[in-house]
């Protein structure tokens, strides 16, 4: 660990000099540190956002089906207050519960709103996953959609659909975002 106060031996300077060579030298650190932070982000995180029409459309994803108790916990609706990523992330905790990755790390949450007049209150949650420690797939992306129910005191959102896509590491596939099993 670098100990700032031993510059006051090496150079014979004022207390206020003293003070500005030592901020200075712990922002040239703190900077330093982000540039490395920075640099490992864009490095490892190699995930891009959906588009908002692929994320519209719930053909685009394999349906994922939830039954026994989940199902039970999956119909229960989520308070307007917990917000649309919290919410997905809640539900998403009873997509993987069954595979133990319950606790598991997301790089990416986007929402999406889809006002129209057949389906006036819907909304849509993408969660990705990258970095998988799999041969085939490198990442995960889940689309959950919610519907807005309630009177207005009392809005709440309401589960409808879930979704996955997967993104492959090899074959004619790799790189690419698709509902299918990866070769």
């Amino acid at each position: 660990m670098l100990n700032l106060s031993s510059f006051n031996r090496l150079l014979p300077v004022s207390n206020i000099a003293s003070h500005l060579l030592k901020g200075l030298m712990a922002s040239a650190l703190l900077s330093l540190s982000f540039v490395s932070l920075s640099s490992h982000a864009a490095t490892s995180n190699l995930v891009s956002p959906i588009s908002r029409a692929e994320a519209a459309n719930p053909a685009n994803f394999k349906h994922l089906s939830v039954n026994g108790r989940a199902v039970t916990y999956a119909s229960a609706p989520c308070p307007i207050q917990t917000g649309l990523i919290s919410c997905g992330l809640e539900k998403l905790k009873l997509i993987n519960s069954s595979i133990n990755e319950v606790y598991a790390d997301y790089d990416l949450a986007q929402t999406f709103f889809f006002p129209s007049k057949a389906q006036p209150k819907t909304a849509v949650v993408v969660i990705t996953r990258s970095g998988l420690m799999d041969d085939s797939v490198s990442a995960e992306r889940y689309r959950i959609s919610f519907t807005l129910k309630g009177a207005p005191s009392e809005l709440s959102w309401h589960w409808v659909q879930y979704g996955v896509q997967y993104q492959c590491v090899r074959g004619n596939k790799a790189g690419k975002w698709t509902k299918n099993l990866c070769p």
